[in-house]
């Protein structure tokens, strides 16, 4: 694999695509990944069609190329977390899209940083939905990150209830969540916060394009409901309340709803 390989087209949007890894991303303030961990400067641009190329570092761990060599400090273990996410999510996309779903993982990544800087944290919050939607279990994250954040994400994976059809199951799950968010610890906190304020985030850029239609693809088309789940989720929420992350879904629900 050589940098040519590596290029991203930037959209007014803010989404860049690297063909190298099919994957979209929504690039928020200094940190920019691919899906399969592949870094790329946004500082200087090799075009003027608004085109940039990754970083690509031979030195990288495992042969795969650094992730941000250019962030002093940052913990390898995050590199370990999202090389493990993507590779779990590796073909998933965002629900009737094609935006791949390693997306979401990075957006959630990016405002979980603005709420802590807890290293296994951060990590849970990377992995928070490979035991809900990938072949990944709680175990494999135990062995591959340790007790601690294979408990965190356990504590943010909803009983899906497989046998029985999702649309079905809906509003149980969803007030499963609300009650267990009473009760639940601020780690747990910010990472529920991260994961529906970066939900929030995608259903208003897709509104924005496709109108309220949009509400029609999900398990939950009614949008009164789902308004409903996502303010009890935020009265649950109150030690954030100041934070610049709930200021971010107070707007997503302002724009919504």
């Amino acid at each position: 694999m050589n940098a040519n390989e590596h290029v991203v087209n930037a959209d007014s949007d803010g989404y860049f695509y690297c063909r190298a890894v099919d994957s979209f991303l929504n690039v928020r303030k200094e940190q920019h990944i691919c899906g399969c961990g592949c870094p790329f400067y946004t500082g200087k641009s090799d075009t003027a069609r608004g085109q940039f190329v990754c970083c690509y570092d031979e030195k990288g761990m495992d042969g795969q190329p650094a992730l941000f060599p250019s962030a002093a400090g940052l913990d390898e273990r995050l590199y370990k977390a999202y090389a493990y996410a993507a590779k779990a999510h590796l073909g998933q996309c965002r629900k009737k899209t094609r935006i791949p779903y390693f997306s979401h993982i990075i957006t959630t990544m990016n405002y979980a940083m603005e709420l802590t800087q807890e290293i296994e944290v951060l990590q849970a919050a990377i992995l928070h939905d490979t035991v809900e939607d990938t072949w990944v279990t709680l175990d494999d994250l135990k062995s591959a990150f340790g007790d601690r954040v294979a408990r965190l994400v356990e504590t943010e994976t909803e009983n899906k209830r497989r046998n029985i059809p999702a649309s079905q199951t809906w509003e149980i799950r969803k007030r499963e969540t609300v009650e267990h968010l009473k009760s639940a610890c601020l780690n747990t906190k910010v990472i529920v916060l991260a994961d529906k304020t970066a939900n929030l985030e995608s259903i208003a850029r897709e509104q924005h394009y496709r109108g309220t239609e949009i509400w029609d693809k999900f398990n939950q088309p009614d949008k009164a409901k789902q308004e409903w789940y996502f303010r009890a989720v935020r009265e649950q929420l109150t030690e954030f309340y100041d934070t610049s992350v709930m200021k971010e879904y107070d707007r997503y629900l302002s724009l919504l709803f």
